[in-house]
């Protein structure tokens, strides 16, 4: 009879540690992004896929179809403060700053990104934007 208590017990707790759990899980900036960003001067359709390292930052890559061809880049992050991150973009055309400021659900971001000259990170001012892609048709 004991032992059935204690069994008994030892699954109820499980089950409430295991909800808890679930319900606890936080909110993660990873996902598969669809929107839109400023370039080539248009507003031009852009995938950003985002992955967050064991440390929480940020690191993924972005593909864009432009008037002369796909443009595919690399992002890794530079800073964060809660939702709000500062990420390094990397493609053909050079690099600079990304800004993102997050949802609370991480299920899209608005941004602005900006390049490099000589060196030096230009203040991001052209529209970066993603919600989480929902299907194939998306892209």
């Amino acid at each position: 009879m004991m032992n059935l208590r204690s069994f008994a017990l030892v699954l109820a707790a499980l089950a409430f540690y295991g909800f808890g759990v679930a319900n606890g899980i936080a909110a993660s900036p990873a996902g598969r992004f669809c929107g839109e960003m400023i370039s080539s001067g248009d507003y031009q359709d852009v995938e950003t896929l985002l992955n967050v390292d064991r440390d929480g930052r940020i690191a993924g890559r972005y593909e864009l179809d432009e008037p002369d061809g796909r443009v595919e880049g690399t992002l890794t992050e530079k800073d964060s403060a809660g939702t709000s991150r500062t990420l390094v973009w990397t493609d053909k055309y050079g690099t600079g700053l990304l800004e993102l400021k997050f949802s609370d659900d991480y299920k899209g971001f608005k941004g602005r990104w900006g390049g490099s000259n000589n060196g030096r990170f230009e203040a991001p001012s052209h529209s970066w934007n993603g919600s989480i892609c929902t299907g194939l048709s998306d892209r």
